[in-house]
């Protein structure tokens, strides 16, 4: 099953990763023989990954910012799954809703605000997703939560749910012409779990199949930090699993579980996969000497290393053989990724 989901994650790799020009799987520019110029498995040219759609133009997590991705370049969309009260996906980033959302102008709502129960978000006041129901959700409008950006766009948005976005990645298709990503991510899988919430990983399964995106080759991957949650979700399906981590004590804790590597695909942090050079620190090597694309978070516009432009950060990763790269703004990447196409300087 495994060896099937890594042939399935190359096919997609290929497939969904080619934008403009008419491309198609293995006729990109940018190599020798029309393979991608940088060693990435297969040679193919590297994901771009809206990362919560186009969160740097839009708010987050909103079925705007996925269009706007779209619109921006990017093969896949990338969603995280949280569970309401009346156990619905709904898309947002965190359990708790006062940053990106205007529940706190809410007064219907002002009497929800409580202290976590949930350890990872220890004494926080705040309202959470797991107290309301997806029509409750449905009332509170979506807003910029980064600083520094944007809030022009600030309680215009709903609170999709999965279900409407996979309705809109059918519904559309790549600037290359090619079915869309679907990239979700199960946020907080054991926090649900322990209090009483449906499975997640049975919850995001059954939307997909629902969708016709849960078979084997699907433009799919599913991703999480929990390494308990990857382990469980990887002998569900025949969907490429990746695994996300943070840092080096993350990836060794993760590959020191019995079975490991249990994923078809690795979510680093930038800082992972580079040091402060941006010399490889053998992370991307040591992950495809074992047949594992990588994908890299987060590039941001705002936020690249002291002294150097975004262009030139996400240019320098791509060069160590990166799969894939989240961004918050996908235009960016976009352009970026075919100067290296063409060998634009």
């Amino acid at each position: 099953m495994t060896g099937l989901r890594f042939l399935s994650t190359l096919a997609v790799a290929a497939t969904f990763a080619l934008t403009g020009c008419g491309t198609t799987a293995g006729s990109s520019g940018g190599g020798a023989e029309g393979r991608w110029v940088y060693p990435t498995l297969g040679r193919a040219e590297p994901l771009l990954i809206g990362h919560r759609g186009a969160s740097g133009a839009l708010p987050e997590h909103t079925l705007e910012a996925y269009q706007r991705a779209l619109n921006d370049g990017a093969d896949c969309i990338e969603p995280d799954l949280v569970i309401t009260k009346d156990n619905q996906l709904a898309v947002r980033h965190d359990t708790y809703l006062s940053t990106t959302t205007n529940v706190a102008s809410k007064p219907e709502f002002a009497s929800r605000k409580r202290r976590s129960t949930d350890a990872e978000y220890e004494g926080r006041m705040d309202w959470w997703v797991a107290d309301f129901t997806m029509a409750e959700l449905k009332t509170l409008r979506a807003v910029q939560s980064f600083p520094g950006r944007s809030k022009a766009y600030d309680g215009l948005y709903q609170i999709p749910t999965f279900e409407e976005v996979l309705q809109l990645a059918k519904s559309r298709v790549t600037a290359a012409g090619e079915p869309v990503c679907v990239y979700p991510e199960a946020k907080s899988p054991a926090y649900h779990a322990a209090i009483g919430t449906r499975d997640m990983a049975g919850a995001i399964l059954a939307a997909l199949g629902r969708h016709g995106m849960a078979a084997a080759g699907s433009p799919v991957f599913i991703q999480s930090f929990e390494p308990d949650f990857v382990k469980a979700i990887d002998a569900m399906t025949d969907l490429p699993v990746v695994m996300l981590v943070s840092d080096k004590a993350a990836l060794d804790a993760a590959m020191a579980m019995p079975g490991a590597p249990f994923w078809q695909g690795l979510g680093a942090n930038t800082g992972l996969i580079m040091d402060s050079a941006g010399k490889s620190t053998g992370v991307i090597e040591a992950s495809h000497a074992k047949g594992i694309p990588v994908h890299a978070w987060t590039f941001r516009d705002e936020t690249p290393p002291k002294g150097m432009t975004i262009d030139a950060f996400l240019t320098q990763a791509l060069s160590l053989g990166l799969d894939g790269f989240f961004t918050d703004q996908p235009i960016t990447g976009y352009r970026v990724r075919n100067n290296v196409r063409y060998g634009v300087e």
